[in-house]
């Protein structure tokens, strides 16, 4: 009878823990999951990226961008403990401020996008070695306070050229330039818009700023940005893609292939100087890549340690420049020696 009851007492007892576990498990928290996306080809003949402006030339291989899925905004604990074992998964905090593919490294204030874009294509222009003037430095407008002196007048994405009579080629020229004159005074501004300089010079009031009764302002958010020979359809525009996007440009205007007949995928970021740096969601990417059969992935050497790619098949390069980046290429490319290329430890 005793032994009955003791049965039945851990029967019991073990059919109120596993229900208790499947509870606990089931709770949601404020937890996102990020895993291995998909795989978009640059080199895709439908939907790839075209670029228009100097001499472009054929292209050989595949060039795959890779995306991170990210779940919903609240996990239950028994996926947030799987991603946390997972080699292809990672769990944040939902509160973690930066998106996907954006640099680990916090971006600067005023960054966006599209001059992530830029950058890519100056360094790209500057590695192939065309002529500085064809990248020139300008002093971009982000927006136009609407309450502001320069409505009506400037544009977001307006470049100014000059302010008075002197040269802007800077946010920080721009500034200056603006501090030379007084509240209260008319500023004329000489502006291209849309890659064609205004025939005439635009008048702005110079009014106090928010921060300073005693600064002139115009009303303008600005950032330090290029004016390139280039018009691109379809490229990425997030940061985590600035890499791929250089390397696709240089393989544009460049007329020997770059890739021969390799697929090729990778992710960081990269400034107009072509320094490569490091990115969010590397681990997804190489897993994404894995998967989908890419031969070379291209990761920046920052992201070697974090990003584990331990017992991947293809080959993981460890990319610090853009210059570094297409010489491995062409070493892997023409069947060199790998020993000749810098790679992630595996």
């Amino acid at each position: 009878m005793n032994d009955r009851i003791h049965r039945w007492t851990a029967l019991a007892a073990g059919v109120a823990t596993l229900v208790l576990g499947i509870g606990i498990a089931s709770v949601r928290l404020p937890f996102v999951v990020w895993s291995p996306g998909g795989l978009t080809d640059l080199y895709a003949v439908t939907g790839g990226l075209m670029v228009m402006g100097p001499q472009t030339y054929s292209r050989t291989g595949h060039l795959m961008t890779t995306e991170v899925a990210v779940s919903s905004q609240t996990v239950s604990l028994g996926k947030a403990m799987k991603a946390f074992y997972s080699q292809d998964q990672t769990v944040f905090p939902q509160a973690v401020s930066y998106a996907v593919g954006s640099p680990i490294a916090p971006l600067g204030i005023g960054q966006q996008a599209v001059e992530s874009q830029r950058a890519a294509e100056a360094a790209a222009l500057r590695l192939i070695g065309l002529p500085d003037a064809r990248v020139r430095p300008v002093a971009r407008v982000v927006s136009v306070l609407a309450t502001g002196p320069s409505f009506g007048g400037l544009q977001p994405d307006d470049i100014i050229d000059a302010v008075g009579a002197t040269t802007v080629t800077s946010v920080a020229d721009f500034n200056a330039a603006v501090a030379t004159h007084t509240i209260g005074d008319t500023i004329q501004l000489s502006v291209t818009r849309n890659g064609k300089p205004l025939d005439k010079q635009v008048d702005v009031l110079a009014q106090a700023s928010n921060s300073s009764q005693q600064t002139p302002s115009l009303g303008v958010t600005m950032i330090d940005s290029y004016q390139l020979p280039l018009t691109l359809f379809n490229a990425p525009k997030d940061t985590s893609s600035g890499l791929l996007l250089a390397i696709a440009v240089y393989d544009w205007l460049t007329p020997d292939p770059l890739l021969g007949s390799l697929t090729v995928a990778g992710v960081g970021a990269v400034d107009a100087n072509g320094t490569v740096s490091g990115v969010a969601g590397s681990k997804q990417a190489l897993r994404a890549a894995q998967a989908g059969g890419v031969q070379v992935f291209l990761l920046p050497a920052g992201n070697c340690s974090s990003a584990s790619p331990q017992g991947l098949t293809m080959k993981v390069i460890a990319v610090t420049s853009l210059a570094q980046a297409v010489t491995s290429l062409r070493t892997i490319a023409a069947g060199g020696d790998i020993s000749q290329v810098p790679v992630c430890p595996s």
